[in-house]
């Protein structure tokens, strides 16, 4: 807003003014909380709405699925009763006729034999021999797969109705295929899916069906029933999501601005998908209006209030004029002549009392701001250093007590004195000018001063604080001087001691120096000169690698970081850099603060040459030994009391990967790792307390794991001392192997290679645990061969075995990798499933199995048809014992038996 605009705004009388802002925060108010209550309003409405839609479409779903599962039932129980082998075209023809029940399921159902004829039909028998199904592709794919199939939805060639042909296999009793059994729904007949193409969500919502490929089952509009969804698409149509999905909702926008709620789900029975749209105009209609009626209300209370407002607002402001009257002729020294007054019981008495109660703590304030002055004179005078204010002419408007033993004046005296007559001209141009230049030009400086007062030499530390104004210019800056004689006093002490250290670390015969947390050098003596080409001072502030080489640094760099990380390291190497060409022993040992802090290591060097040359003379006198132990499959060595290797054999450089040379003398921590280091210590100590020890470990040699077997002897000296430990270690993979293979026989079935009995307990236990830990549902299932013992009869047992086999091979494809399918005995199996989210999870694996079972087994030269039952146990929230649910899937599986076989039961725990 411009001034000019802001001026004018301005000139609007204050109630003027209040009585608008009234307005703008009522409308923003009442707009903020119609949108909140619409909002929320909307989004539990459409929440209720989704929720509600999605269980009338599974229950659609669930009726749809019941209606296809009761024809595939009664075609399945109509096909076994068609099961002869000598019945002519008459009399099946004539079984077929008896089968009028069957009307309301399929609109005609028919036999035809393997050449595609119609053998016998329920209606219009005048057809056989006229029609050929040979060229149908539901056909070819009942010859070719032999089992149950539904076609996709087509054009019925006689009707010119829209249908789907369910057909289904027969056998005879040698189980050789010898009819198809069709059966003919039309889909717009009322028992199957008209009733849905009618059904209403609301006054305007509809449902629809389609197959996977996009193909329109029903719809209330009859010309889309067979179009192709993706040409002809429905105004509401399913996402490309929906035909991979199981179920979902959304909310469907096309390009007409017709909104609807859009919810789907996937048939069982049928490779279908059932829809229903809810348009959203009709879904929100009440929300809609409360929002207009709301509208309208608040509109007119709006005005009403504006008016109110006004009104009151000038009512209210009119004594404020008074109050300005009383300001404006106030004498200058009210208070003198203020009186005690009674004001009026509102706001605007109120704020006069408040003026004149101000006035009054105006006076208060003052003194106590004097008084507070004073203190801080007080606090400021007992102070051991010296503070003081200078202005940017360089004088002096505060200084405390202090000032006296610095320039022999009083505090008094100094105020409204310069610089220069204080500290006198000397001392002012050679140390002090140079630093007030800088203060005065915004910059905080900090000095160091040595000045001889009272007959002795004194050091004072002196800061200068610049003070900035609002423009950021210097008004003057803060003083601060502080005694640091006897800091000075102890720093020159330290630097003594100091001295007396490097006296000492110089003259032990050993390269000693400190090294801080950045890797740097901060101090060595001077025995580091003895290095070729190095000289003591030029170390410090450099790290390892500037002074020793990259490579240098390398090879010590795990060595380094275990000191900065708080722990002692020692170990030796060879050195070769900067031609020193000798062995040396390091010690880091690290420094660590009262915190626990590292702040650096300190680092001893010591020359082992001799010992390394004593120790080459003795590996001399061993290589008769080495000869014989290189050649002996195992792995022997000698540890010495330092838990050093002191002699190894050949082998050791296959588990290393090292050469011998760089393997001997070295540390055993430095080369095992993990478990068979703990167990090394554990066991070399016991070896060193003179105990013969013995254990089996697992050991990873040139990237291969296998078992080995190691024994610890303790070496002892001509005095009985113990003074090292012989290991022999031998590699056992080859028995551990065949061990683990008799271990497998007795958990896996031999004949089928399924779990057997033992596993089957013992797993079904750990999922049962498991289940009742996470709180998710588990199924058993308990199966067997229906009538296994008749093909054992007429077969033979070789028979029967194959027949088990191929049965356990389907099993295998019909579960998950993480399941569990095995076999108890003779022909009866056991699953067990893990993780699931729903009770329709068994059922589809349950019928996965027993549809798996109907492709006839190729045994030998024979063909069979081999089914199975099924008994499946569920558990529940409360219960998921194994026990329990083994039995109650036993309870099913009779159940399933009993049922005709070929089947499946679920039961639940309860």
């Amino acid at each position: 807003m411009s001034s000019s605009r802001f001026s004018r705004f301005r000139d609007i009388s204050l109630k003027t003014r209040l009585t608008m802002a009234v307005a703008v925060f009522f409308v923003i108010s009442l707009a903020l909380l119609s949108w909140l209550a619409t909002s929320v309003s909307e989004q539990a409405l459409e929440k209720l709405i989704v929720a509600r839609q999605n269980s009338v479409i599974l229950a659609m779903a669930n009726e749809v699925d019941q209606k296809v599962e009761l024809r595939k039932n009664a075609l399945i129980l109509l096909a076994t009763d068609l099961a002869t082998d000598d019945a002519g075209k008459e009399q099946l023809q004539e079984f077929m006729s008896h089968q009028k029940s069957l009307s309301g399921l399929f609109d005609n159902l028919a036999v035809v034999n393997l050449q595609g004829e119609l053998v016998a039909v329920l209606h219009d028998a005048d057809d056989r021999g006229k029609i050929n199904l040979a060229g149908r592709d539901y056909f070819q794919e009942v010859l070719n797969h032999k089992k149950l199939f539904i076609s996709p939805p087509q054009k019925g060639t006689k009707s010119s109705r829209p249908l789907i042909v369910m057909c289904v296999p027969v056998f005879d009793g040698n189980s050789q295929l010898r009819y198809v059994l069709a059966g003919i729904i039309e889909l717009e007949q009322d028992s199957f899916l008209a009733d849905l193409a009618i059904t209403r969500i609301g006054g305007n919502g509809y449902f629809y069906v389609t197959t996977q490929q996009g193909i329109f089952v029903a719809h209330p509009e009859s010309s889309r029933i067979l179009a192709d969804s993706h040409e002809r698409p429905d105004k509401h149509p399913l996402p490309k999501a929906a035909y991979v999905a199981l179920e979902g909702s959304l909310i469907s926008r096309n390009g007409e601005n017709d909104e609807a709620i859009l919810s789907y789900r996937r048939l069982k029975s049928v490779d279908w998908i059932i829809a229903a749209a809810y348009p959203s105009s009709e879904a929100f209609v009440i929300i809609a209006d409360v929002r207009k009626k709301i509208t309208l209300a608040s509109s007119g209370l709006l005005m009403i209030l504006l008016l109110l407002g006004w009104w009151f607002m000038y009512w209210q402001l009119k004594p404020l004029q008074h109050l300005r009257n009383k300001v404006n002729n106030a004498v200058p020294d009210w208070m003198d002549t203020l009186q005690e007054k009674i004001y009026p019981k509102d706001e605007i008495g109120d704020l006069a009392k408040a003026f004149d109660d101000a006035m009054a703590k105006r006076r208060a304030a003052e003194a106590a701001l004097s008084a507070s002055e004073n203190k801080l004179r007080l606090i400021a005078d007992n102070m051991s250093a010296f503070i003081g204010y200078i202005d940017h002419e360089e004088k002096y408007t505060f200084a405390n007590k202090r000032i006296a033993h610095l320039s022999h004046m009083e505090p008094a005296d100094v105020i409204g004195k310069s610089m220069r007559e204080v500290a006198t001209p000397d001392i002012y141009d050679r140390i002090v000018r140079p630093h007030v230049v800088k203060v005065l030009n915004g910059e905080w400086t900090r000095y160091e001063r040595r000045i001889q007062r009272y007959g002795h030499w004194e050091w004072d530390r002196v800061t200068y604080a610049p003070d900035f104004n609002k423009s950021g210019q210097v008004d003057g800056f803060f003083v601060l001087v502080e005694d640091i004689t006897e800091f000075k006093r102890v720093q020159d002490d330290l630097m003594r001691s100091e001295e007396r250290v490097r006296t000492i670390t110089d003259n032990v015969p050993a390269m000693i120096a400190y090294i801080d947390a950045n890797e740097r050098y901060q101090f060595c003596n001077r025995n580091y000169g003895q290095i070729p080409g190095l000289e003591p001072g030029n170390l410090l502030g450099k790290t390892i690698a500037e002074v020793f080489g990259e490579q240098t640094y390398i090879e010590l760099k795990s060595k380094i970081q275990q000191a900065l990380h708080g722990e002692k390291v020692s170990f030796e190497r060879y050195a070769p850099e900067r031609n020193i060409k000798r062995f040396l022993q390091y010690e880091y040992v690290p420094d660590i603060n009262e915190k626990g802090e590292t702040l650096g290591y300190y680092s001893m060097v010591i020359d082992i040459t001799a010992r390394k040359e004593a120790e080459l003379k003795l590996a001399a006198s061993e290589s008769l030994l080495r000869t014989i132990a290189d050649n002996i499959p195992a792995f022997v060595s000698l540890i010495d009391t330092e838990n050093r290797y002191q002699f190894i054999n050949r082998p050791y450089e296959t588990w290393f990967d090292l050469p011998l040379p760089q393997i001997r003398c070295q540390p055993v921590s430095s080369l095992l790792s993990g478990t068979m280091l703990q167990e090394h210590q554990t066991h070399y100590k016991l070896a060193m307390a003179g105990e013969k020890t013995e254990f089996e470990t697992e050991i990873s040699i040139a990237g291969q794991t296998g078992y080995y077997h190691a024994t610890y002897v303790p070496q002892y000296d001509e005095s009985g001392k113990v003074v090292g430990v012989n290991t022999l270690i031998n590699d056992i993979s080859d028995a551990k192997a065949v061990e683990k293979q008799l271990l497998a026989l007795a958990r896996f079935d031999t004949l089928t290679g399924l779990p057997n009995r033992n596993q089957i307990n013992e797993r079904m236990e750990q999922a049962s645990a498991r289940s009742q830990r996470n709180g998710r549902l588990m199924a058993v299932m308990f199966l067997d061969v229906d009538k296994f013992k008749r093909i054992n009869d007429s077969l033979g047992h070789h028979a029967g075995d194959l027949v088990l086999q191929e049965f356990a091979n389907r099993l295998r494809h019909c579960i998950r990798q993480t399941d569990l399918a095995g076999r108890l005995a003779g022909d009866e199996f056991v699953i067990v499933l893990e993780g699931l989210n729903m009770h329709s999870e068994a059922d589809m694996v349950a019928d996965k199995i027993v549809q798996a079972m109907t492709t006839p087994f190729n045994i030998e030269t024979n063909s069979l048809m081999v089914t199975a039952s099924i008994g499946v146990a569920i558990s529940s929230e409360k219960n998921a014992g194994a026990n329990e649910l083994l039995k109650k899937a036993d309870e099913a599986l009779y159940m399933a038996k009993n049922a005709g076989r070929n089947n499946f039961k679920v039961l639940q725990l309860d």
